[in-house]
């Protein structure tokens, strides 16, 4: 069976922004019924994503659903701020 795969590579300023950003968006995880699987790392200060996917449709929809919470997650961190080193 053929299967769809987006792979996303996402530079941050930092390795702790893509940190948080990894732990922000690691939690929302594929509905089943989406036919879509999300796996995502982090590399030095880029968020790695792989998302696959059985058809195009779903493939499209996972990938835009997860842009909309990557916005939300960067403008969160311009909003505050760079994070303190801890």
């Amino acid at each position: 069976m053929d299967m769809f795969e987006a792979n996303l590579s996402i530079p941050f300023p930092s390795s702790k922004e893509a940190e948080i950003a990894y732990h922000s968006l690691r939690v929302d995880v594929e509905p089943s019924r989406g036919g879509a699987k999300k796996v995502l790392s982090v590399e030095e200060n880029t968020l790695c994503v792989k998302i696959v996917a059985k058809e195009a449709r779903q493939l499209r929809v996972s990938v835009n659903s997860f842009f909309d919470l990557l916005i939300l997650v960067v403008k969160t961190l311009e909003r505050f701020g760079p994070p303190l080193n801890t």
